[in-house]
């Protein structure tokens, strides 16, 4: 059964993605958030840097995970974050940046 990590992070936007998403400005650097649905157990950071790149995210500074369970999304800190934590869940991750940071 898949789990999901989220992993946050801050990085530079490279203007080229292989995802359609509501993508940065390029050359922009922004503080940032992905979940990742992972078979393991455990944190791989270098997974997740290699997601994050195919967001389009270089040089990437402090990437640190951990593993969210879906009773977290209860709480009053992750509620609002459900619908990022299914989409990771469908289609294997989901970003999401914070456009003022």
């Amino acid at each position: 059964m898949k789990k999901v990590f989220i992993y946050k992070f801050r990085g530079t936007y490279s203007g080229g993605s292989d995802y359609d998403y509501h993508a940065p400005v390029a050359g922009h650097t922004h503080s940032c958030l992905i979940f990742i649905a992972q078979e393991s157990a455990e944190i791989d950071t270098l997974s997740a840097r290699n997601e994050i790149g195919r967001f389009g995210f270089v040089d990437l500074e402090s990437v640190d995970g951990k593993r969210m369970s879906v009773e977290s999304l209860n709480t009053q800190m992750y509620q609002g974050f459900s619908g990022f934590y299914e989409e990771a869940l469908r289609e294997g991750s989901s970003l999401v940046y914070y456009p003022n940071t």
